[in-house]
């Protein structure tokens, strides 16, 4: 009997440890994506949206190199509204039209092909670009300025990278 209670709590000990890295960084407030909308709403702030996975290296990797720096976790969380989804999740979340599916197939729909992968939306909710794999801290932050300062509205992504 003790070895199948052990049994029992190691599979959920692997199950929580693997949920745990699924998730997103540290020490920010990602929210499930249709509460960032309604927050985003509310706030009238863009949206930052990330797809990741357990098992994602790079996503890690990010983590423990980007999002763990001070600067840029200020600068994300005071810009934007963060949401994370998982792509790999059987979780369901509730779209903006108010159509209800599962995260894996949010992420299907979105035509996420590799993790991690990040959409910004205007204030407005509209896609405005997508990038996928490692992104240093500056590009993370050229990101942030070229939505927050409303640069999309006159110029477009690569040009706005190409000046600075």
């Amino acid at each position: 009997m003790i070895k199948i209670y052990s049994l029992l709590f190691l599979c959920l000990a692997n199950f929580m440890s693997q949920h745990a890295l699924a998730a997103p960084p540290e020490q920010y407030n990602f929210l499930p994506y249709h509460k960032a909308l309604k927050q985003a709403s509310e706030d009238h702030k863009p949206i930052f949206l990330y797809f990741g996975r357990y098992g994602c290296n790079t996503c890690l990797k990010m983590h423990k190199e980007v999002f763990s720096n001070p600067m840029l976790r200020q600068t994300m969380s005071a810009r934007f509204v963060l949401a994370y989804v998982d792509t790999e999740s059987g979780n369901r979340i509730r779209l903006d039209n108010g159509e209800r599916t599962t995260e894996m197939q949010f992420a299907s729909r979105s035509r996420i092909l590799g993790t991690p992968t990040f959409i910004y939306f205007s204030e407005e909710q509209k896609p405005l670009f997508k990038k996928s794999g490692f992104q240093t801290i500056a590009q993370m932050h050229q990101y942030s300025d070229f939505v927050s300062q409303g640069h999309y509205k006159t110029t477009a992504l690569k040009q706005y990278l190409s000046s600075e």
